[in-house]
C-alpha cells in the first residue's frame, strides 16, 4: 500500500504551503521537498506568527505575506495557484477560513490540483497525520468494516516508531513565540482573521494556571487513582473532553460546545445509567488553565442528585482509566481510538471517521450503559494498520520530525 506521503511527493513538483503548525514544522517540511525530491515550494504567510517560523527575504520570492482581506483572497489565491502552476496545496487544519476557501478553490474551479492536510495523530503520541482532501470526518479513507478487513491480510505490523512526543511545554514555548510575533505584527497584517484568540498574555495567564492546576491535581488526585487501581470505585464510564475552542465540536458534531455535549451526556446518565456506576469527567491537558467546568458540573449534579457519582479529574492519565473501565463516551475525540486498544466499548456522539460498524457501540446511549459492546478486534486492527500505513507518519509537530 502506497502511503500518502509517497503519493503525495510522487504527484507534485509545485507545492504551495498555507498555514502550518505553530514551530518550525513546514519550514522543516518545506527544505525536505525541496532538497531530498527537488520540488518547487512556495508558501503564504498570514500572520506575524507565520512569518517568524517561515520567514521571507528579498532572496527568496517564493515565500510571500497576504495582507489583504478574507473576501479577497479567493482571488488572490486563484492568480498565485495559476502564476506559479501549483498542482498541490497543503495545509495544517482543514477548517481554518483560509484553508476551507483552498479547498473549495480545488474542488470547484481546479480538480487536478491536490488538496492535503496534516493534523495530529490518530495514534498518538508518535505519529502525525497527513490525509487528502480533509481529515477525521473529512477523511476520504473507507469507513466500511468489510472493506478494511478485505485489506488486512494485505498489511504488515509497520515499523515501530522513534518515540518523539516532545510533551507540553516546548510546545508551549513555541506557541508562545508564535502569539508574540502575531501580536508585535499587527500592524502590517490587519485584516487577518485567526481561529482562535490571538491574545498573547491570556494564553500566557492560562498555560501559568494550566501549571498550577496540573500541579495541585497530581495531590488531589491520588486517592482516585488509588481507588481505581484497587477496584474500589466500583464500574464507572470515562468522557474525556476536548479543548472548547476544538474545530471538531462546532464542525464535526451537532453540539455547540463542550458544555452542551457534557449537558446531554449528564443528563442520560442521571436517567438511564444503573444507579451503581459512577462517570468520570476527564479534562483535556491542552485545556487547563483556559476553561474550568467545576461550576457547570456542581449544578448538573446538585440538579440531577449525582453527588457522590460523578468525579471530575484533570491530571490522571487516561490508560490509568481505560484499564478498569466500563466504556467511553466521546464527542469524536482520538481518545476513542486509544480506547479501542485497550478493548474498552466507545460510543461516539459527534461525526468521526472510525465511527462505523463493529468498531463503535451503534446503540443509542441509554442503552450503552447497560450493555456496552467492544470493537471487534480483527476489524480495529485492520483500521489501526491501514492508516498506520497510508495517513500516519512518525514525526512530531513541535519536536523532532522524520523526514
Amino acid at each position: 500500500m502506497q502511503s500518502n506521503l509517497d503519493e503525495f511527493i510522487q504527484n507534485s513538483n509545485n507545492v504551495l504551503l498555507l498555514q502550518g503548525p505553530v514551530g518550525h514544522f513546514f519550514r522543516h517540511f518545506g527544505q525536505f521537498l525541496q532538497q531530498k525530491h527537488q520540488k518547487q515550494v512556495f508558501k503564504i504567510n498570514f500572520n506575524g506568527g507565520d512569518r517568524h517560523f517561515y520567514p521571507e527575504s528579498a532572496q527568496n520570492e517564493q515565500v510571500v505575506s497576504y495582507t489583504g482581506t478574507v473576501d479577497d483572497f479567493d482571488a488572490f489565491l486563484a492568480d498565485f495557484v495559476h502564476r506559479h502552476q501549483i498542482d498541490n496545496i497543503v495545509c495544517f487544519g482543514d477548517t481554518r477560513i483560509y484553508h476551507r476557501k483552498a479547498k473549495a478553490l480545488c474542488k470547484a474551479s481546479h480538480p487536478e490540483i491536490g488538496f492535503w492536510v496534516f493534523e495530529e495523530g490518530y495514534f498518538r503520541p508518535h505519529y502525525i497525520t497527513f490525509e487528502k482532501d480533509g481529515v477525521n470526518d473529512y477523511s476520504p479513507e473507507p469507513r466500511d468494516s468489510a472493506a478494511l478487513l478485505a485489506a488486512y491480510p494485505l498489511l504488515g505490523e509497520p515499523v515501530p516508531p522513534y518515540p518523539v512526543a516532545p510533551g507540553f511545554w516546548p510546545m508551549a514555548w513555541l506557541a508562545s513565540k508564535y502569539y508574540w510575533f502575531l501580536y508585535r505584527n499587527k500592524e502590517i497584517y490587519t485584516h487577518y482573521h485567526h481561529h482562535r484568540s490571538d491574545n498573547v498574555y491570556w494564553y500566557a495567564r492560562s498555560w501559568l494556571v494550566g501549571g498550577w492546576i496540573k500541579l495541585c491535581s497530581v495531590f488531589n488526585e491520588r486517592k482516585i487513582i488509588r481507588q481505581i487501581e484497587t477496584g474500589s470505585l466500583n464500574q464507572f464510564f470515562i468522557v474525556p473532553l476536548q479543548v472548547h475552542m476544538d474545530s471538531q465540536i462546532k464542525v464535526h458534531s451537532d453540539f455547540k460546545s463542550v458544555a452542551s455535549f457534557l449537558r446531554s451526556v449528564i443528563r442520560s446518565f442521571a436517567i438511564d445509567a444503573p444507579a451503581q456506576t459512577k462517570l468520570i469527567i476527564k479534562h483535556h491537558p491542552m485545556d487547563r488553565g483556559f476553561i474550568d467546568y467545576s461550576n457547570l458540573l456542581k449544578k448538573l449534579i446538585k440538579h440531577y442528585n449525582l453527588e457522590v457519582r460523578v468525579i471530575y479529574v484533570f491530571n490522571i492519565p487516561l490508560p490509568i482509566l481505560m484499564r478498569k473501565a466500563q466504556g467511553m463516551i466521546v464527542v469524536n475525540s482520538t481518545s476513542g481510538l486509544s480506547a479501542m486498544v485497550h478493548r474498552l466499548p466507545v460510543k461516539v456522539m459527534g461525526k468521526s471517521n472510525y465511527d462505523m460498524l463493529r468498531m463503535t457501540d451503534q446503540q443509542p446511549l441509554f442503552s450503552f450503559w447497560h450493555h456496552p459492546s467492544p470493537s471487534v478486534p480483527a476489524v480495529f486492527n485492520a483500521f489501526r494498520l491501514y492508516h498506520l500505513h497510508k495517513t500516519q507518519i512518525n514525526g512530531s509537530f513541535y519536536g523532532r520530525f522524520y523526514f
